[in-house]
């Protein structure tokens, strides 16, 4: 790898703080509790927002390689009592309820977890109605996908899969957050669920 390709990992690794703080500002109303990071690997944005937001905060992840490391930073910060880290496919997260997390976060991740339609439709499962789902991601054309020669979404799939899961998206095209030329940063809303009404539900409103 050249010095310029170290230099490209750098920028992206330098990001993480930014987008972990921007994250941290959306989900600041008490509303969004517990808080769900998919693919949170070595734990680091999981253990940052129990820290910032006092608030219980899973971090889900298909291989537990890094929950040693995670769970030795959550004692150091004193969030313990606040964390929890599983391991389990994203797309298949039976271990909770519906309508559990107040808020869905996952970062760098998405584009990593096999079929993202199928992980979107689980996490709108979890998340409750009206809850945030936060995704910060490579988007194609960009250095990153020179130096990983990885598959990521376009804009326009993220509208797709979003839609098709349940989400309403929260930002237009020109309204996307560019954390870098080719890193965005996307909030989706859980779509409260249609209400259906009987025939004298209806007659009262008239």
């Amino acid at each position: 790898m050249s010095f310029n390709d170290l230099e490209m990992e750098n920028i992206y690794d330098k990001l993480k703080p930014v987008i972990y703080e921007k994250i941290a500002q959306a989900l600041c109303d008490p509303s969004a509790t517990p808080i769900l990071d998919v693919g949170c690997g070595d734990g680091k944005l999981v253990n940052f927002l129990a820290f910032e937001l006092k608030k219980r905060v899973f971090g889900v992840d298909v291989s537990d390689a890094d929950f040693g490391s995670a769970g030795r930073e959550a004692e150091l910060k004193k969030v313990s009592h606040l964390v929890k880290f599983v391991q389990a496919d994203s797309k298949n997260l039976d271990i909770f309820e519906d309508n559990y997390f107040g808020a869905v976060v996952s970062v760098y991740a998405l584009h990593e977890l096999g079929d993202a339609l199928a992980v979107l439709k689980e996490l709108n499962r979890v998340l409750k109605p009206g809850g945030k789902l936060i995704i910060a991601d490579f988007i194609p054309g960009g250095e990153a996908e020179r130096l990983w020669g990885e598959r990521y979404y376009t804009i326009a799939e993220f509208k797709s899969m979003l839609n098709l899961s349940g989400f309403k998206f929260a930002q237009t095209e020109k309204d996307f957050i560019y954390l870098y030329e080719d890193v965005i940063f996307i909030l989706a809303l859980k779509l409260f669920p249609k209400k259906f009404y009987s025939p004298f539900e209806f007659m009262t409103f008239f």
